[in-house]
């Protein structure tokens, strides 16, 4: 697997937020949407003002995903992608 940073916003993200939890469900990035297939793990920067959500998400297409969400802040950032 080779790691690629790309460190930029995402143009939509669909998440459900329920009781305390957020579930991403599909993205949007360029011209491209997929699907969340699996979220491999989540974890709270709690260091970070305002906290930090982070999830490794891998997608309908096979693709590995890193994406932050702050909290507050609509914006989600891919941080980056694992391919084959």
């Amino acid at each position: 697997m080779r790691e690629v940073s790309i460190d930029e916003p995402l143009r939509k993200v669909y998440a459900l937020f329920e009781e305390g939890k957020i579930h991403p469900m599909a993205i949007e990035w360029g011209k491209r949407r997929m699907k969340v297939a699996r979220v491999n793990s989540r974890w709270v920067d709690r260091s970070l003002r305002p906290p930090r959500h982070g999830f490794s998400l891998t997608m309908d297409t096979g693709e590995i995903f890193q994406v932050s969400y702050e909290e507050g802040n609509p914006v989600w950032r891919l941080e980056y992608v694992l391919t084959d």
